[in-house]
């Protein structure tokens, strides 16, 4: 009997015949409940639908046919990016009583720490800081207004007498510009790095030391206590070569002792001639506050450039610009960051009060894009992120930001060369 039963086992499995399904054993284990639970519609989803219906009577049909066919795409349209965020509007100015006002340019060599200066100063991530050099591409304006006084801040790139490319002279032509445009000026030194020779010929150049003459007419001054007519003596006050500068040492907290920064301070003052010394940290707001006692002190009577909400003169897209760049500079390594290119494309206000903004990072091929995405776009979505916060907390407006990383052109690596083959 065992013996027959086995050959019908046998023959069964040889025709494929199976004795039980899997999806009989399913159900026997998870039998399937004897009611299934219909859904129901909520009250406010019928009060909607009849809306719709009673706003849909009145169109003819053939209107209500687009609509149909329509409905079946994204309900989503992409707007124009305003003038208002490609240009920085402001009104005229509400002068005060006796205003005032002073121009400070910031120069020194790169990465000196003038981005981070500013935006100590003012209080907003105005300008991109990064550790890479000429990370500041072009002039930027802050401003910081305190009662009837207002200062205009104007970083410009680093000066760099070296480089022979043609980017870097013309950042070095827009340097000298803002040193000129200025009341004041800055001299921004970081204390740990040592000078080049080629910086100390700039120090020598926008605030040489006095002549024999004009040392011997000072002396002259002090010695007879003002009994000397002002009609005989020149404007020692302001060099005619340019405006008065302040000598700046940044970055002290990273300096392992203060005698080295007392010692640095001693090799610039032997190559040029500063009105004040200032010793500050940026990063931990340390020495800021005497540095705008005294700025606030140079100001002239004059009347207000800027409104006082007014914190800088970057516009919207300006700003997104800069806010990317800073994490871009920051993230990657070597000339990769200086040859992306932005350009925003998409404006949305939203009905909760928020905004959309979508922007496109250029890159030169598909390698450079797949680079700036990361693997699986987690890079590109961690800067979708921060970018986001920060200019939300910037504009006081939740803002959502869509990256979108375009080629210009496809390039096939020798990775995916092997894979092909």
């Amino acid at each position: 009997m065992a013996l027959s039963m086995r050959s019908g086992l046998r023959s069964s499995a040889r025709m494929g015949v199976r004795m039980m399904s899997i999806m009989d054993r399913y159900r026997k284990v998870r039998p399937a409940p004897d009611v299934v639970k219909q859904w129901e519609p909520s009250p406010s989803f019928v009060k909607g639908i009849m809306d719709v219906k009673e706003s849909t009577e009145s169109i003819p049909q053939h209107k209500v046919l687009e609509s149909h066919r329509s409905s079946r795409l994204p309900a989503y349209t992409r707007n124009p990016v305003p003038s208002e965020a490609l240009t920085c509007f402001f009104e005229k100015p509400i002068q005060p009583e006796a205003p005032r006002i002073l121009r400070i340019g910031l120069v020194g060599p790169p990465n000196s720490g003038k981005s981070s200066l500013m935006n100590a100063i003012i209080g907003r991530n105005v300008s991109a800081v990064s550790p890479k050099v000429n990370t500041t591409r072009d002039g930027v304006r802050g401003i910081l207004t305190t009662g009837n006084t207002q200062l205009v801040f104007l970083d410009v790139p680093g000066i760099i007498p070296s480089e022979k490319q043609l980017y870097t002279r013309e950042l070095v032509s827009a340097a000298w510009r803002g040193f000129h445009e200025c009341d004041v000026c800055i001299l921004v030194v970081d204390v740990v790095r040592r000078p080049t020779q080629e910086f100390f010929d700039v120090v020598r150049r926008i605030c040489p030391h006095e002549g024999l003459g004009q040392s011997i007419i000072r002396r002259t001054i002090r010695e007879a206590d003002g009994a000397v007519p002002r009609v005989w003596l020149p404007e020692l006050e302001r060099s005619e070569s340019g405006p008065p500068v302040i000598l700046v040492l940044n970055k002290i907290d990273k300096a392992s002792e203060f005698r080295w920064v007392q010692s640095r301070e001693k090799e610039f003052v032997a190559h040029g001639s500063f009105r004040r010394v200032f010793y500050t940290s940026a990063l931990k707001h340390q020495g800021l506050e005497k540095l705008m006692v005294f700025l606030a002190g140079k100001a002239q009577p004059g009347n207000w450039m800027y409104p006082a909400e007014l914190h800088t003169t970057l516009s919207h897209t300006e700003q997104i610009q800069h806010t990317l760049t800073n994490m871009l500079f920051k993230w990657f390594n070597k000339d990769l960051p200086y040859k992306i290119q932005h350009q925003t494309v998409g404006w949305t206000p939203r009905l909760d009060g928020s905004l959309l903004v979508e922007h496109e990072l250029i890159v030169s091929d598909t390698i450079v894009a797949r680079i700036v995405c990361g693997v699986r776009n987690t890079l590109v979505s961690r800067l979708k992120e921060k970018a986001s916060f920060k200019l939300s907390k910037m504009w006081d407006v939740k803002v959502e930001l869509d990256l979108w990383v375009r080629p210009l052109k496809e390039r096939v690596s020798d990775r995916d060369r092997k894979g092909l083959r």
